[in-house]
């Protein structure tokens, strides 16, 4: 893994993803800004992707790894807690087990979303464009994407991953990776919808996931279909845990379900 020295903060504008000029904090190393953090992981995978590492600026590379894991016996007896009760219909206890083994990446390096997301028509954003609009994107002829910023004071949190939260979330990258290989996600348009531990593909690409073995209701690591003989027939993905979708189960019933903080439709 890669360890740097503590870095500064500073208030700098700069060019973001869409080409716009935009003013923030950006993290400063002795040479440079620093866009993002990369662990030995994430180094590997974009090799396997067909990337170049061309020259590695600073840090500390640490090229063997523990004799002994420091945190597997700690996972392990979380993982037999949780499926022990699990089995035994304890749900209290089976979520409990669940969120401290989150503790240990999930939640010490998620960012508060300070930003309100809109769908909005052509009328709609003419009459309610302002400062607080950070960015808009076009999803269609008549609908538009808005990020808007709340008005509210920001709490204080902590922003920066802990190094074993990087190394870990770095892993479940990898493990997903795996599966995007067997059904050429990286090359193809063949993902909806993409998390920490989830893809979002259609039912001919879950069966070549199957032939190749990454499928299993019971195994770490595999593939698991949460949705049975159902099926999305509508999903709405507007970024990182904000999407919408109706489902039809196997009995011919739709259900929502959503995952995120705040969304807002607004079509007239």
């Amino acid at each position: 893994m890669f360890f740097q020295p503590t870095p500064a903060k500073d208030k700098i504008t700069f060019t973001n993803k869409e080409g716009k000029k935009e003013t923030g904090n950006k993290i400063r190393f002795r040479n440079g800004f620093c866009h993002d953090v990369l662990t030995s992981v994430d180094i590997q995978e974009i090799v396997k992707a067909g990337g170049r590492i061309i020259r590695i600026l600073d840090g500390i590379v640490y090229e063997e790894n523990f004799k002994t894991p420091p945190y597997r016996d700690y996972i392990l007896i979380l993982r037999d807690l949780r499926n022990k009760y699990k089995r035994e219909g304890n749900i209290v206890g089976s979520n409990c087990m669940k969120l401290l083994g989150n503790s240990l990446y999930g939640k010490s390096i998620q960012k508060d979303i300070f930003t309100t997301r809109h769908l909005w028509n052509e009328a709609t954003l003419q009459a309610n464009f302002d400062s607080r609009v950070k960015t808009y994107e076009k999803i269609n002829d008549t609908q538009t994407e808005i990020e808007e910023k709340e008005t509210e004071d920001s709490k204080s949190t902590r922003l920066t991953p802990s190094h074993l939260g990087s190394f870990v979330l770095s892993h479940s990258k990898k493990i997903i990776n795996n599966f995007i290989h067997v059904i050429n996600g990286f090359y193809k348009p063949e993902i909806y919808y993409t998390d920490t531990d989830s893809l979002y593909i259609s039912s001919k690409n879950w069966k070549k996931l199957n032939r190749a073995g990454l499928v299993s209701e019971k195994d770490y690591c595999k593939g698991k279909n949460d949705y049975g003989d159902g099926g999305i027939i509508f999903g709405l993905y507007l970024a990182p845990k904000v999407k919408y979708n109706i489902v039809l189960t196997s009995d011919g019933v739709l259900k929502e379900k959503k995952t995120f903080k705040k969304v807002i439709l607004m079509i007239r």
